[in-house]
């Protein structure tokens, strides 16, 4: 069931504004299933009112989601869409939960869903810290625009005492691998694991972090790693950001 509402949810991704019309063949190789596979779906939504055939035989989505889309609460923020993910993923791994984003050189806490421990991690919404080290700040640099990331990276590599060179190397693996992990770096005793988070248009202007004492995540990280990317990207979908469709081996063989 998943899988058919991932490729069906691909299909309605296919489409943008600079491609608002597609072919089969096109929608196929868009979301990487055979044809014959791509028809049978592309035919329900069709039936269904949801995507229109053209008289040129391409096809494009229907007037149902201009009525869906004004349904959207206009005043609906990240904190809102974030927020009961957030509290879940709290409970799960009995760690801080913070939800931030970038203001100038700065990350910014949005909210936070904080543990009962007593020895926990302590930030407060609003809280800013400048674009230094650690893992929240250094997955928010990874994704800045070039012109901004330069006067953030030149103030991180002289405060951290390292070269540009090392700090860009650093940013792009966290970039490849969506996660940073980080101990120690901005308290003495944190660890913290940060993910980034996709709005609509696929861009990264949010993270999601979870920290705590070293000596309890550092032993079991790749359960923290795996559940703080599993929340980010699940609000990230949230955001209507581009949905992954899992492709079956003998699928992808097909449309290389």
């Amino acid at each position: 069931m998943m899988r058919s509402v991932k490729r069906t949810l691909a299909i309605f991704e296919s489409f943008s504004a600079t491609r608002p019309s597609l072919t089969l063949q096109e929608i196929a190789n868009q979301i990487g299933l055979p044809k014959s596979t791509t028809f049978r779906i592309v035919q329900s939504l069709d039936k269904a009112g949801y995507l229109i055939r053209l008289e040129n035989q391409q096809y494009c989505l229907s007037f149902r989601f201009t009525k869906l889309a004004g349904l959207v609460k206009s005043t609906l923020d990240i904190r809102q869409i974030a927020r009961p993910l957030m509290i879940e993923l709290g409970e799960e791994v009995s760690e801080t939960v913070t939800l931030n984003t970038l203001r100038g050189q700065y990350r910014v806490c949005l909210d936070v869903v904080e543990t009962s421990s007593l020895l926990r991690s302590n930030t407060s919404p609003g809280a800013q810290v400048r674009l230094v080290d650690g893992a929240t700040a250094k997955v928010l640099m990874s994704y800045m625009p070039a012109k901004s990331l330069d006067s953030a990276l030149n103030y991180a590599a002289k405060a951290s005492k390292r070269t540009k060179q090392q700090y860009l190397a650093e940013l792009k693996r966290i970039r490849t691998h969506e996660v940073s992990v980080t101990h120690g770096e901005r308290a003495v005793g944190l660890t913290a694991v940060a993910a980034p988070i996709r709005d609509v248009n696929g861009e990264v202007k949010y993270c999601l972090t979870i920290a705590g004492p070293t000596a309890r995540m550092e032993p079991a990280i790749d359960v923290y790693v795996r559940a703080v990317t599993r929340t980010a990207k699940d609000i990230s979908g949230r955001l209507g950001a581009p949905v992954a469709v899992d492709v079956p081996a003998t699928a992808a063989k097909k449309t290389r």
